[in-house]
């Protein structure tokens, strides 16, 4: 896919993921999002809060505006381990949330018509 066809939105925060995909979704301007982020844990639970409300957000988002929203956003127990999983040792999950979107796209295109 030609780079000019991606828009590349950057969000302050994990938290902040779900409201910019929505907006994206609904602007009529895309046919898919993918979401992108990890969220590290850190001393406390404050992680478990945070990757439960973007993972509702999305879903919620996603059902809202009928437009895919994968979900690629890592939830890892320090930055050597979201590394690995982004396009280290683990694979790339950015890039299987990315298939997923496509291939979402194409699956309601056949439903649809």
């Amino acid at each position: 896919m030609a780079e000019d066809r991606i828009t590349v939105i950057h969000v302050p925060g994990s938290f902040e993921i779900p409201l910019a995909a929505e907006t994206a979704a609904s602007s009529g301007k895309y046919i898919a999002v993918c979401c992108l982020g990890a969220v590290v844990q850190g001393e406390t639970q404050h992680h478990d809060y945070i990757n439960h409300a973007v993972a509702q957000g999305l879903m919620t988002a996603m059902q809202r505006t009928g437009i895919p929203i994968a979900f690629g956003i890592l939830t890892c127990e320090n930055l050597d381990q979201a590394l690995n999983r982004a396009g280290g040792k683990a694979g790339n999950k950015g890039e299987e949330a990315a298939l997923a979107a496509i291939e979402m796209t194409s699956l309601l295109t056949k439903i649809t018509g």
